[in-house]
């Protein structure tokens, strides 16, 4: 029985061991075969640089059959030389240091070194307005918005950026900063850039859903300003945050006074990790600013979104105090769907005038939903890429988003009954938008707007209870 068994097993060993060897022997003829398939790709290719050489170099000595050598000899050969010099140059092997650098075009031109990267790109906004005829408003054109954008990378973890404004026959600075990025949680910016408050004041002017922003985020916005911040993604992205501080005088201006402001900004996406698509991208924050300043107000006031002034303060008006802004945001993407809901509130202690004093209280909010009729997934602060980009011959018509957007504007009565400022001390408005993008650069814009007042206010010969507005623009990006 014993010696039986073991005749069996020596047999099952001997099978496997030919399936094995069988096994090998096929994976090695496939390997063969294919070593063989590339060997007679490179001989034909090596056949056909040796037979295009032997061709120039035919012409080259002018031994073609019937070939008439040009009257312009010397262009000629030069030509020759020049298509025979980028043979040669394409059978080189690159160096260390060619293969250091690398120029490429992709949403912005790039230049790549080892540890460096520089990208050039820019943006354009170009309107046009139309009012209605009791307002008086006068249609026109406009430059919107001219942009050139810089940005680049140093030893791999030093980013920075200057971004530069173009108005009429003149250049500003917008942002110009140098980030440290080693830790993505908290990443260290200094120099002149966004102020960390309000959902709408954080996105690019060229991804926001309406022409203009809501009344109260343009109005009370810090917008650019030289500072040091601290912000990050912690926690695979469900906590955003950045705290700052900042001159508190806005682009390029240096502080008039011992105190700066602080600016802090907190955003929860508490399913940011979840699988459930619904409501993976629900984001909800708050924000505010605390500071001192010491400004005349002259001249100064707040507009809609057609530049109308509804409330001016008076000429000898100033502002030394302290200035409060804060509120609170909310915004939910699903799929080709977005709502955004936005609180924004602005408290400035003790404006003056003559001897006359009060503060003055502004309360704003907005609700605004938009939604892409062609199906494309909406994107936080980014261009919206359309299934089919816009193509007369392949029939593609780009993506097409609709939008609608309810506001109100609340200043208290105090400075309007002392005096300090003339004006309504209220408006609703309701935006009505369309957007059209052919492909992911360029976007075209139709808003119509109804600004209701709460008295009449003075935009043109005659006061006016409300205004109409018909806004259009053109922009691109590269």
């Amino acid at each position: 029985m014993k010696k039986e068994f073991a005749m069996v097993f020596l047999g099952i060993c001997f099978f496997s061991s030919q399936a094995e060897a069988q096994a090998a022997s096929g994976e090695l003829a496939a390997l063969k075969k294919t070593i063989q398939g590339l060997q007679k790709q490179i001989q034909i290719q090596g056949e056909e640089i040796a037979s295009l050489k032997n061709q120039f170099a035919r012409v080259e000595g002018g031994r073609v059959p019937g070939y008439v050598v040009p009257k312009d000899q010397e262009a000629f050969k030069k030509s020759v030389f020049d298509t025979l010099q980028e043979i040669r140059l394409s059978e080189k092997k690159e160096t260390v240091e060619e293969k250091e650098l690398r120029t490429l075009y992709d949403d912005g031109f790039y230049l790549k070194g080892k540890d460096d990267t520089l990208k050039i790109g820019g943006w354009y906004q170009g309107d046009v307005i139309f009012y209605d005829r009791e307002n008086e408003g006068n249609a026109r054109f406009r430059n919107r918005r001219v942009r050139l954008d810089i940005r680049g990378v140093l030893e791999d973890y030093f980013e920075y950026r200057l971004f530069t404004q173009f108005a009429g026959s003149s250049a500003s600075l917008q942002e110009a900063w140098l980030m440290y990025k080693y830790f993505p949680s908290a990443r260290i910016k200094l120099g002149q850039f966004k102020v960390p408050f309000s959902l709408e004041s954080q996105y690019s002017s060229l991804w926001t859903d309406f022409i203009e922003k809501s009344i109260g985020v343009a109005n009370l916005e810090p917008a650019e300003d030289v500072g040091l911040m601290i912000y990050g993604n912690p926690f695979k992205g469900v906590v955003e945050y950045a705290l700052g501080t900042f001159n508190g005088r806005a682009r390029l201006s240096e502080d008039n006074n011992d105190n700066f402001d602080i600016a802090g900004r907190l955003v929860l996406a508490p399913f940011k990790t979840s699988k459930n698509d619904l409501w993976r991208e629900l984001y909800l924050g708050g924000s505010f600013t605390l500071g001192h300043s010491d400004e005349t107000l002259a001249g100064t006031g707040f507009t809609t979104a057609g530049g109308s002034r509804f409330f001016t303060y008076a000429s000898s008006a100033r502002h030394a105090d302290t200035r409060t802004r804060f509120g609170g945001e909310m915004q939910w993407i699903f799929g080709p769907g977005d709502i955004k809901a936005e609180y924004v509130a602005g408290r400035f202690g003790d404006v003056e005038r003559g001897g006359l004093q009060g503060d003055v209280d502004i309360d704003s909010w907005y609700v605004s939903t938009s939604y892409l009729l062609t199906g494309e997934r909406k994107v936080r602060d980014k261009w919206v890429s359309p299934k089919k980009i816009f193509s007369i011959p392949d029939g593609g018509w780009g993506a097409w988003e609709a939008a609608i957007r309810f506001e109100q504007f609340f200043v208290n009565e105090t400075p309007i009954t002392l005096g300090l400022a003339t004006g309504v001390d209220r408006v609703d408005a309701y935006t009505l938008g369309l957007n059209w993008w052919p492909n992911k650069h360029i976007r075209l814009m139709f808003n119509y707007v109804l600004n209701d007042f709460s008295d009449s206010a003075a935009l043109g010969a005659e006061p006016q209870s409300s205004e109409h507005l018909w806004l259009g623009r053109a922009q691109y990006n590269f």
